[in-house]
């Protein structure tokens, strides 16, 4: 299963999931989204820490 497929039917299966639980899909979907970017930037800022202190042993 390739990961376009998985993502998919996640999406799906979420869908299903809020009609159950007479929950709004697209709201739940925008609140996913903003985690992700939060997720995002938190390991970018991660990854620049590391590449500074590196820089600066090397330097």
């Amino acid at each position: 299963m390739n990961i376009k497929e998985n993502k998919t039917q996640q999406s799906e299966r979420l869908k299903e999931i809020c009609t159950l639980k007479n929950t709004n899909y697209q709201s739940l979907e925008s609140l996913l989204d903003s985690v992700k970017a939060k997720k995002i930037k938190r390991v970018n800022y991660h990854q620049q820490k590391i590449v500074d202190v590196i820089e600066k042993a090397i330097k």
